[in-house]
C-alpha cells in the first residue's frame, strides 16, 4: 500500500475523486472535488492515487452552476407591479399607506430599490387618463371605478 499524504488527490473505491485534507486517529477526513463536502472515514479505506494526467470527470469551479455558467437553480425575471397595484386599486378600501404596505407584501421582490408610492400615483395617473374615476373617500381610502 502507498503513502497517503495530506493535500494530495485520491479516487475512492467507486471513482469518486477526493482531496485528503486530515488524517486524525484512525480516520481519515476527505473532501469531495465534486460537491465540496467533508466525509471522515476509516483509516483502512482503500484509496487510488490519481495523476493529474487522468481525467476521471469533468470539475467545475462550482458545482451550482452550469457549464456554460448560468444559474442552476434559475432566476426568473422579477415580477411586474402594474398588475399588482391595479388589482389592489379596483378591490379598493386602502389608504395609501395601507396600499404601500401591501403591495411591499404581495411583490417585495419586485419593489426592491423602488419608489413603490411613485407607482401607485403613477398608475392613478394612467387609470384617470383611460377614464377611470379616481376618488378618496372621509377616511382616505382609494377607490377606483370605471373600466380603463
Amino acid at each position: 500500500m502507498h503513502k497517503l499524504k495530506i493535500g494530495e488527490r485520491y479516487a475512492t473505491v467507486t471513482g469518486l475523486p477526493v482531496l485528503l485534507v486530515g488524517m486524525e486517529s484512525g480516520f481519515l477526513m476527505l473532501q469531495s472535488l465534486v460537491t465540496d463536502n467533508q466525509v471522515a472515514v476509516p483509516g483502512a479505506y482503500p484509496l487510488q492515487p490519481i495523476s493529474d494526467d487522468e481525467k476521471l470527470f469533468e470539475t467545475r469551479s462550482s458545482p451550482y452552476y452550469g457549464r456554460s455558467g448560468r444559474d442552476l437553480a434559475g432566476s426568473r425575471p422579477p415580477k411586474q407591479l402594474a398588475p399588482v397595484i391595479d388589482a389592489l386599486l379596483m378591490k379598493g378600501g386602502l389608504t395609501m399607506k395601507g396600499l404601500v404596505r401591501e403591495l411591499k407584501r404581495r411583490a417585495s421582490s419586485a419593489c426592491g430599490g423602488k419608489n413603490v408610492p411613485a407607482n401607485i400615483r403613477a398608475r392613478l395617473y394612467w387609470m384617470r387618463r383611460r377614464g377611470c374615476q379616481v376618488c378618496l373617500d372621509d377616511s382616505g381610502r382609494v377607490h377606483v371605478t370605471g373600466i380603463g
